[in-house]
């Protein structure tokens, strides 16, 4: 019981400090990747990142319309001042029609900031095996887990978020 739900919960939640990271947020990212076709960066662009969270464990998905990643390892690093950081392993999926043309299957990591008390923004950066880095925003989390860009971006289209 702890591990799946008490742990979130007052007052239980006052003695723990692992964050409750759990639901779907708006991701704005910003790559160096460059397209091996046009040339072109990347640049800007956004996605989904669903969180399931048990006390013990830890599971983030990013979804974009292109590609999916998946958590491979993580771990919270929490400083004496209170200031937490999620430290991540990912595996990247690019949709099946991108392989072998524009993008593959590759690993990175991340390190993503916690701010806020509640909790209203991680941010951060990742790098990857391509020799590519970015910047990343999570905010605007909704309590909601989709598990796929298309179902996350059709249960956004009713908020106010804006993806400017």
């Amino acid at each position: 019981m702890f591990d799946k739900v008490l742990w979130r919960l007052w007052p239980l939640n006052r003695f723990v400090q692992t964050p409750d990271l759990n639901g779907t947020w708006l991701a704005e990212m910003q790559s160096s990747y460059e397209d091996p076709i046009t040339k072109e960066k990347k640049g800007r662009f956004y996605g989904y990142v669903a969180v399931k969270q048990t006390f013990s464990k830890l599971s983030v998905r990013l979804m974009t319309a292109e590609t999916e990643s998946f958590l491979l390892a993580s771990r919270f690093d929490i400083k004496d001042d209170g200031t937490t950081y999620v430290y991540g392993v990912y595996q990247s999926d690019p949709n099946i029609h991108l392989r072998g043309k524009v993008s593959e299957i590759h690993y990175g990591s991340f390190k993503y900031k916690i701010v806020g008390s509640p909790i209203v923004n991680l941010i951060g950066h990742y790098w990857t095996d391509r020799n590519t880095t970015g910047s990343i925003i999570l905010r605007d989390k909704v309590s909601s887990y989709f598990s796929s860009y298309d179902s996350a971006d059709l249960g956004y289209k009713g908020t106010q978020i804006t993806k400017a």
